[in-house]
C-alpha cells in the first residue's frame, strides 16, 4: 500500500470526484459513514452506554465529524457536538451543519464542557495541516488530552502534520485510536509520534485506483495483499536440497540460545537444511534442543576464532550471540574478506558492531547484504539524528552509499533499501519487546534467502511473517507473557494465514 504526501492525497480525492461523477459533499459522506460504521463494530459496548462528545473544526475535517455525529444519532447514539466558531467554513462543512440541531459552537478561550467520561472524537484538523498548532490552540488541545474517556482522532491527530515529528511540547491530540483514509500516513508511522498515535486502522473508503496507480512515492506499507504473491509454492517432486541449506553462524559460551532459536526459526520458515557454526561450548545445546539442524564447531570452546566454514551454503546469518572478543573480531573479518561476490549474507547483533567499530570492513560486505539494527545498533552505523524523518534520510543514505538493506526494528519495522525505498511493516504486538525476538528474526531472513528469494523481498517478507507470528502467538499467552520461542511455535500460523490470503 502506497503512503503518499498531502499534495498527492488532495490529487486522488479531486480525481475520484471527477471520474466518479460526484461531488466533494458525497465523497465526505461516503468516508463519514465509513467511520461511524467501523467505530460502532469497534466500540458498540462503550458507546452504547456512554455519551459520546465529537469536538469540529472549520475545515473538511471537521465536516467529517459532523457527519459521523449525524450517522450515529440516526443510529440513536448519545452525541454532543462542538463545532469551532469561525467567521468561514469549508462548503462542505456548513451543509453538514445544516443537517444538524443542537450544534455547540465555541471560541478557543472557552471551556469546552466536555462529559467526565465516554467517547471523543476529535476531528479538529485532518491531513491538509501545514504548520504547528499556535499557542492559542493550547487550550482547546489540553483539554482533550485531559479527557479521561476515550480519544478518537478521524484522519488524523490533530496538530500532527502529515510529514512531520511531534514532540512533547507541540499541541497535538493524544489519540488512543487514528481512523485514516484511505492510506497510512507517514507521520502514524514514527515512533517518535507514538504518544500521539495508540493505534491507527486505514479505512478503504473507494478512492479512484487509477489516480492511485499514478502515483509515485518511495514509502510502502506492507500488508498481506502485497506479499502472497511473492511465497513461493512447493512442488510434490520437491527434495530437501531444493530450498537451499543456510548457515547460522554465532554462540558464545552463555549465548547459545539465540543460535538456538535462530536455527529453530530458520527451518520453520522452508529452508532445506540448517547447520548451526557455532564454539564448542554449544555442541549439547544445540544437538539436544534441535536436532533436526547440523553443527560444525569452531576449534575455540567458549567463542567464535576460526570461522572455517565451507562455501558451498545458498545463505548466511551471522553474529547472533557471538561476542566481540578480539580473535572473534579477527577471524570474523578474515571470513568477510573471503566471501564471494554473490554470497547472500544477514548480519545481526554482534555482527553489526564489530563493523560499526571497524568501518572499513563495509566494503567487503556483498552487495543487498541484509543489516538487521534495533535502534541503538543503527545509531552507531549511520550515527545520530535529530528525529525520526532524518533518521529515514542518513538510513536511505547509508543503504545507498554501501549497496546495503537495513532493517530498522521497532514498532512498524522499516526496510530501507539502496534505491530509497522504504517499506513500513504492518504486523507485531508490543509484546515483542523482549530478548531473542532478533534472533528469530534472524532465521527467517536468513531462510528465505537460501530458499532463493531476492534481498528485498526476503526482508520484507520475513519481517511481515515474524510479526505475524508474534500477533498469533499474542492470542494465545498474551502480550506480558510472550517470549521469543513463543514466535517459533506459531511461524506455521504466519506461514498458512498468509498462504490462504493469496488463494
Amino acid at each position: 500500500m502506497k503512503i503518499l504526501n498531502a499534495d498527492q492525497l488532495k490529487i486522488v480525492d479531486q480525481e475520484t470526484i471527477q471520474n466518479e461523477g460526484i461531488n466533494s459533499w458525497e465523497l465526505m459522506e461516503r468516508a463519514s459513514s465509513i467511520v461511524t460504521t467501523a467505530i460502532i463494530d469497534d466500540y458498540f459496548d462503550i458507546i452504547k452506554e456512554l455519551p459520546i462528545a465529537i469536538v469540529c473544526g472549520k475545515g473538511n475535517n471537521g465536516g467529517d465529524g459532523l457527519a459521523i455525529a449525524r450517522h450515529l444519532m440516526d443510529s440513536g447514539y448519545d452525541v454532543e457536538v462542538r463545532l469551532l466558531k469561525a467567521d468561514r467554513y469549508t462548503a462542505d462543512n456548513q451543509l453538514n451543519q445544516a443537517k444538524l440541531e443542537n450544534i455547540q459552537y465555541f471560541d478557543l478561550e472557552d471551556d469546552l464542557d466536555l462529559p467526565l467520561e465516554g467517547f471523543l472524537i476529535d476531528c479538529l484538523f485532518g491531513y491538509g495541516l501545514s504548520s504547528a498548532l499556535s499557542d492559542e490552540w493550547r487550550g482547546v488541545v489540553e483539554q482533550i488530552n485531559d479527557f479521561q474517556g476515550r480519544i478518537i482522532s478521524v484522519d488524523m491527530p490533530s496538530g500532527l502534520m502529515l510529514d512531520a515529528v511531534g514532540n512533547f511540547e507541540d499541541n497535538i491530540v493524544r489519540a488512543s485510536k487514528v481512523y485514516t483514509f484511505q492510506f497510512p500516513k507517514l507521520a502514524l508511522l514514527l515512533p517518535e509520534n507514538s504518544i500521539f498515535v495508540g493505534e491507527f486502522e486505514v479505512l478503504d473508503i473507494g478512492l479512484d485506483e487509477n489516480s492511485i496507480l499514478k502515483q509515485g512515492t518511495s514509502y510502502r506499507y506492507v500488508e498481506a495483499g502485497m506479499l502472497d504473491i511473492l511465497l513461493r509454492s512447493r512442488s510434490r517432486y520437491s527434495h530437501k536440497g531444493t530450498f537451499g541449506h543456510v548457515a547460522i553462524i554465532g554462540g558464545s559460551l552463555g549465548k547459545m540460545g539465540a543460535v538456538l532459536m535462530a536455527t529453530k526459526s530458520a527451518l520453520k520458515s522452508g529452508c532445506g537444511l540448517v547447520t548451526a557454526y557455532i564454539p564448542k561450548c554449544g555442541y549439547n545445546v544445540l544437538q539436544i534442543g534441535f536436532p533436526e539442524a547440523m553443527v560444525l564447531l569452531d576449534s575455540s570452546d567458549e567463542k567464535l576464532v576460526d570461522f572455517q566454514i565451507q562455501d558451498d551454503f545458498t545463505a548466511y546469518g551471522v553474529g547472533i550471540g557471538m561476542g566481540k572478543d578480539e580473535e572473534t573480531v579477527r577471524g570474523f573479518g578474515i571470513w568477510l574478506q573471503s566471501l564471494a561476490e554473490d554470497s547472500k549474507l544477514v548480519l545481526d547483533a554482534d555482527a553489526l558492531n564489530i563493523i560499526s567499530e571497524n568501518e572499513h570492513l563495509l566494503k567487503y560486505l556483498p552487495s543487498n547484504s541484509i543489516l538487521t539494527p534495533h535502534p541503538k545498533e543503527l545509531k552507531r552505523l549511520i550515527g545520530e539524528w535529530e528525529n525520526d524523518l532524518d533518521k529515514l534520510e542518513k538510513a536511505k543514505a547509508f543503504s545507498n552509499e554501501n549497496q546495503l538493506i537495513l532493517v530498522i526494528k521497532g514498532a512498524n519495522s522499516a526496510i530501507v533499501n539502496p534505491a530509497g525505498e522504504v517499506y513500513f511493516n504492518s504486523t507485531g504486538n508490543p509484546g515483542m519487546a523482549t530478548g531473542g525476538m532478533g534472533d528469530v528474526l534472524t532465521g527467517i531472513i536468513s531462510s528465505l534467502l537460501a530458499q532463493g528469494y531476492n534481498a528485498l523481498d526476503a526482508a520484507v517478507l520475513g519481517v511481515y511473517i515474524h510479526g505475524s507470528a508474534g500477533d498469533f502467538a499474542m492470542d494465545w499467552v498474551g502480550e506480558t507473557s510472550l517470549i521469543a520461542s513463543d514466535l517459533i511455535d506459531h511461524l506455521a500460523s504466519a506461514f498458512m494465514n498468509l498462504l490462504n490470503e493469496s488463494e
